[in-house]
């Protein structure tokens, strides 16, 4: 009787892709995230970084996902009260499947307005202590009778690196993939473009497990919306710049 190899023992091979839908992109990314993957959103400011991201949480709660959310950009209660403007209501989610780690109100060493209980991450270029939280709201979710598939987000990136060293920053991202590959996790990072280093930039880049860009273009005037996605592991991408917009239900694709 042959015995299964080491690799086999440890590691199932996957044969096939199981995929999360962002309700989104999805048609330009055969249906959705692969499981497993860290995604950086990359684009430039004011381009809908943050509507995209607030969108997929709430389309992942819509589905029975849990996701967690990393503020570093904005107040909680300004997060939510935001998304209302789209229809979309986190109020109900709050106490079971959305789980915000506040890591903007002590970087501005003020308090919070209100609190649902989630963990304060009171040093936000303190890498250590943001993954240990991602660690620590992870094992939370996993301690339900039937573990859910949990997401996640970060917005943004960009105030966690202002103070951080590179090899930090490195440490981090490759501690996060580590947990989101092993967990068979989904996470978006939000990152402007053109703020950082460009080493940074690129080591960033290199580290993720696809791209989605987003990018302001003039054209006759007027500013248009495109994004593209580039790099996603086992995934046929779309490669062209796609037009979007941002509508009184948040951000849609235009049809290809």
């Amino acid at each position: 009787m042959q015995t299964m190899s080491p690799l086999l023992e440890e590691d199932k091979i996957e044969r096939s892709v199981e995929r999360i839908p962002t309700g989104i992109i999805d048609d330009l990314i055969m249906g959705g995230i692969p499981r497993g993957s860290v995604i950086l959103l990359i684009g430039d400011p004011k381009a809908g970084k943050t509507t995209f991201v607030t969108q997929f949480m709430y389309n992942q709660l819509k589905n029975g996902i849990s996701t967690i959310g990393i503020l570093t950009d904005v107040a909680k209660h300004e997060f939510i009260s935001n998304a209302l403007d789209f229809g979309w209501d986190f109020m109900p989610f709050l106490e079971e499947r959305v789980h915000f780690l506040d890591a903007y109100s002590q970087r501005l060493r003020g308090k919070p307005r209100f609190s649902f209980d989630e963990t304060v991450v009171t040093d936000v270029s303190d890498t250590t202590q943001l993954i240990e939280a991602i660690k620590d709201v992870t094992l939370k979710v996993l301690a339900d009778k039937n573990p859910p598939m949990i997401t996640g987000v970060i917005s943004s990136l960009t105030p966690i690196f202002f103070e951080t060293e590179i090899k930090q920053i490195y440490k981090f991202l490759e501690d996060l993939k580590d947990l989101v590959h092993r967990q068979k996790q989904v996470w978006i990072l939000e990152m402007n473009s053109g703020i950082e280093e460009p080493q940074i930039e690129m080591m960033v880049k290199a580290i993720v497990d696809g791209i989605i860009e987003m990018k302001l273009m003039e054209e006759q005037r007027t500013l248009k919306r495109y994004l593209r996605v580039y790099g996603m592991r086992r995934t046929k991408h779309v490669l062209s710049w796609v037009p979007y917009e941002i509508t009184n239900y948040g951000i849609q694709v235009q049809s290809i």
